[in-house]
């Protein structure tokens, strides 16, 4: 019989059982999108030695990152809205905290370092391949994933020790959020709340101020140059980065200034309103390898002759040949 404390309750649709089946399907379709474009990316960067350069190895971390995020989040609704059950072992709860901000912040330093290396490429171009190696790329990516782990360990720690209460076990969301757990939680918590602040400073702050100082560098190299090639590789090159860094704040603070604003928990329509909002973190990944695709030519490229190389022309051929036969 499982114990008063080894289990926390997860937020859902709640709808009849028809627009959660569609929910199903559609999140089910996000999924295995998501997975395959990620694992696809990843594929061709590795095979093709034209794709053998520092900024794929960045886009790289980013899409591993991406899978993770989808991996550890959406299985679990999917199982949600299959069997309705919405317990979620302590264990695994834990767990999927832990991968989750390590998705995040992965995810806000990855972006971070892409930025920097846009930068360099674009305002230091002859001295881009002197400075941007593969070695120092590769010991970037390390220490950003070393990095982020160290700093969500002793949180893990922290908040493994809580105890949780005996009657309220519903996380007010459709993953595991360190603030959900803790308001379920009993006893003093202001040692964990400080050190959340101080993790928050840390892998968003940072970032972003590092991605704000490269952007106005780059702004300012703008305005100084009346050159137009240089201002439309500025612009082209940027504006990839920018629409993947928009989609990850927006999805990221949409899911937590709802759950602020929305404080009516009585209303099945403002539970929805909330659920809907954390739905938007499973969407990342999906845009993120859809706006690197769509906008980078040299990757769709090698990326079909991957495809090419994985499905055999023999069996392409003998699929027309099959069609055109019955036809």
């Amino acid at each position: 019989m499982e114990g008063n404390d080894s289990y926390v309750i997860l937020g859902t649709l709640e709808a009849p059982h028809n627009v959660r089946l569609l929910a199903f399907t559609l999140c089910l379709i996000v999924f295995v999108a998501s997975l395959l474009a990620n694992l696809l990316v990843l594929l061709s960067v590795v095979v093709r030695p034209q794709l053998h350069k520092p900024v794929y190895a960045f886009m790289c971390n980013l899409m591993t990152a991406d899978i993770i995020g989808c991996t550890v989040s959406l299985p679990q609704q999917l199982y949600i809205f299959l069997t309705g059950d919405t317990r979620i072992p302590r264990s695994s709860c834990i767990a999927q905290m832990f991968s989750i901000n390590l998705f995040i912040g992965i995810e806000c330093f990855a972006l971070a370092s892409m930025s920097v290396d846009r930068y360099v490429a674009i305002c230091h171009p002859l001295r881009y391949h002197a400075i941007v190696t593969g070695k120092r790329t590769l010991m970037a990516i390390a220490a950003i994933w070393g990095f982020v782990g160290a700093v969500l360990v002793p949180l893990t720690i922290l908040v493994s020790a809580l105890k949780l209460r005996d009657g309220d076990r519903q996380i007010q969301g459709v993953i595991c959020d360190y603030m959900g757990f803790v308001r379920l939680s009993q006893g003093d918590t202001q040692l964990q709340a400080v050190y959340s602040t101080a993790m928050v400073v840390v892998l968003f702050v940072v970032p972003l101020l590092l991605i704000a100082y490269t952007y106005a560098r780059v702004i300012v190299e703008c305005a100084r140059t009346r050159r137009s090639d240089f201002k439309a590789k500025a612009v082209n090159t940027f504006l990839t980065h920018f629409f993947m860094l928009a989609v990850f704040f927006v999805a990221i603070f949409l899911s937590v200034l709802v759950s602020r604003l929305v404080k009516d928990l009585q209303s099945a329509q403002a539970r929805n309103m909330r659920y809907a909002a954390g739905f938007t973190i499973f969407f990342i990944p999906m845009a993120n390898v859809s706006i690197y695709v769509f906008r980078t030519k040299e990757l769709r490229r090698e990326m079909t002759h991957c495809l090419r190389a994985i499905i055999p022309s023999d069996f392409c051929g003998a699929r027309v040949h099959k069609v055109s036969a019955i036809v």
